[in-house]
């Protein structure tokens, strides 16, 4: 870097020191011709409860009382709900914040930054950048419904679980259980009935498959037969769900709250028949929505829907149902969009999926395990499908993973 020295009125070469973090600058010292520029602050980021932002800035003038400035304050409505999504009408009795935000603090501190944020935060090692001060635990007052135990709430459209070689765990038939759900089915190979069964699992609610092409490894047979089996029953939607769904939360005031209560699927369900152009929608995953997060609207339109999807059993234009072998919901999502219709993932309403490849049975076996070279596959079918606007993502576990830009969609209409 080159700067002007107003002393020497020479251009002359900026040496710069800095760590390996987010910085600000310093000092600028100039020696000779040479001007040195000292970058040693680091950024962190901190969401605050807006009544405690007087008690944290106390708190680190007690410590150190110059070494620490402001550098912004994001600036979020109090509702995240884009003027799109107006229309949404599912405030919690007391509570009148459908989904709320918290301000996030950008703080510069300029010595002995973790030394400081140990103090204030009372533990030996703070390494994160992004950090809570005071979070505060939603009270159930706001919101009874989480804890309805009644089963009031039951969904309109059945919920069809697919499953294989999970009798041992049964996640998300227990976890449908715990919200008092009466109307799902679980979708289970005929070998494996008895097991499931003798598990626990009410065989009131098992309807046997029987996979004609038994060299078939992937879901895409067992996924077919639900969309028709839901058509012979003549149901106009119909949802289907991983096996590995631990809990359901809801998402506000950066707090992701377990729920024991269906409204999880009847406000999706309420909410996506009003939009006559949207063919699928369904939950984001926990993961993807943790407590600091402070960028996602209440519902994410036109985008991917994974593991926990409500279908409309008949779209016009689409030739295929599932289809392929590998990253069917990411294919199908695509396709349906291509066709110009819309999707809907709701981000106040996660479904607690556990991570691929941490729980026995499911694709395992035609993932590879979730090797390396497993991954890279699958990447490559999606790539073949959609070249366009698919590409290698990496990540930091593994070099093999896809990324897909759905820009070309964000303006498929929701109504027709």
């Amino acid at each position: 870097m080159y700067i002007y020295n107003i002393m020497t009125k020479k251009v002359v070469r900026a040496k710069v020191v800095k760590p390996k973090v987010k910085h600000v600058i310093q000092d600028i010292v100039i020696e000779n011709e040479e001007v040195k520029i000292t970058i040693s602050s680091k950024v962190v980021k901190i969401r605050i409860n807006p009544q405690h932002i007087d008690e944290f800035k106390d708190k680190i003038k007690e410590i150190h009382e110059d070494d620490y400035h402001i550098i912004k304050v994001s600036e979020f409505k109090e509702n995240r709900i884009s003027e799109e999504f107006k229309d949404w009408k599912y405030e919690y009795k007391n509570d009148t914040t459908a989904y709320f935000h918290y301000p996030l603090y950008e703080f510069s501190i300029n010595q002995n930054t973790n030394k400081i944020l140990s103090e204030i935060f009372q533990k030996k090692h703070v390494s994160s950048q992004s950090l809570w001060y005071e979070k505060e635990e939603l009270k159930n007052n706001l919101n009874p419904d989480i804890d309805d135990t009644k089963g009031t709430h039951q969904n309109r459209f059945t919920i069809y679980v697919i499953t294989k070689g999970r009798w041992e765990t049964n996640y998300t038939i227990k976890s449908l259980e715990k919200l008092g759900i009466k109307n799902y089915k679980v979708v289970i190979e005929t070998q494996e009935v008895d097991k499931y069964i003798e598990s626990g699992v009410d065989k009131e609610k098992i309807i046997p498959f029987e996979k004609e092409d038994k060299e078939n490894k992937s879901g895409i047979p067992v996924r077919n037969f639900v969309w028709n089996y839901s058509i012979k029953q003549g149901e106009d939607w119909h949802w289907i769900l991983d096996d590995n769904i631990e809990n359901f939360y809801r998402w506000n005031r950066n707090k992701r709250t377990i729920v024991k209560s269906g409204f999880v699927f009847t406000h999706i369900e309420e909410y996506t028949m009003k939009k006559n152009n949207v063919m699928m929608s369904g939950m984001n995953y926990h993961f993807y929505n943790p407590d600091i997060d402070y960028g996602r609207d209440l519902i994410t339109k036109n985008t991917r829907i994974y593991s926990c999807i409500l279908i409309k059993n008949d779209i016009p234009k689409l030739e295929e149902k599932w289809r392929g072998k590998y990253n069917e919901d990411t294919d199908l999502s695509i396709r349906i969009l291509k066709h110009g219709y819309g999707t809907l993932l709701f981000n106040n309403y996660l479904c607690g999926k556990k991570q691929s490849g941490t729980v026995k049975g499911g694709n395992k076996e035609l993932y590879k395990d979730y090797s390396q070279e497993g991954y890279k596959t699958k990447t490559l079918s999606l790539i073949a499908q959609h070249p366009e606007i698919v590409k290698f993502k990496k990540l930091k576990d593994h070099p093999y993973h896809h990324q897909v830009d759905y820009t070309p969609f964000e303006n498929n209409p929701l109504n027709l």
